[in-house]
């Protein structure tokens, strides 16, 4: 099902759901087949239709019969959870030889937003940085990519500030935290 989503979600309109006749067909077309046409090929027709139908039960997609054939499209909530699985895969890439210098995140989102704030604390503890003071966390390798893209999906794009720094006093026990 997670396949499923992650490719309705790169596709904006309804997708096609072959039946097994028209997966068959696709298949002997061989290299002229699109993009699209190369996924369904990977699965059988009625492991992709079940998956379609579990997922329609759970609200994450939407069905539609045109011409007889079953269209499909990605809704929010499958959207959302595309999105989770998403930050699942999070990761920061260590470099080999640390360029000594502190990555900081800082934070400032209002009790109003409390879970938000809450699931980015979570977040940034689970990528592997450091709790400095209570919205203050460090690490030492590049993360703008992630935290750019924990700031869009929890909805604080304001409220979340990172910064480089070359130097941080008494860092020695930071360096023994990180290992370096």
């Amino acid at each position: 099902m997670k396949v499923i989503l992650t490719t309705l979600d790169k596709n904006l309109d309804w997708v096609m759901v072959p039946s097994r006749a028209e997966s068959y067909r696709r298949l002997k077309m061989g290299p002229k087949a699109d993009l699209w046409d190369e996924f369904w090929k990977e699965y059988y027709a009625s492991s992709v239709r079940d998956g379609v139908e579990k997922l329609l039960r759970k609200g994450k997609v939407e069905m539609r019969e045109v011409g007889g054939v079953t269209e499909v499209k990605i809704t929010n909530k499958g959207r959302n959870e595309v999105i989770k699985l998403k930050m699942g895969e999070l990761g920061i890439q260590k470099l080999p030889i640390w360029d000594k210098k502190w990555r900081m995140v800082f934070f400032d989102v209002d009790e109003l937003n409390k879970t938000k704030r809450d699931q980015l604390r979570k977040w940034l503890l689970k990528l592997g940085l450091k709790r400095m003071q209570r919205s203050v966390f460090v690490y030492p390798y590049p993360l703008e990519k992630e935290i750019r893209f924990l700031r869009e999906v929890l909805g604080v794009p304001h409220g979340v500030k990172l910064v480089t720094a070359e130097l941080i006093e008494n860092d020695d026990d930071l360096k023994e935290i990180f290992d370096l």
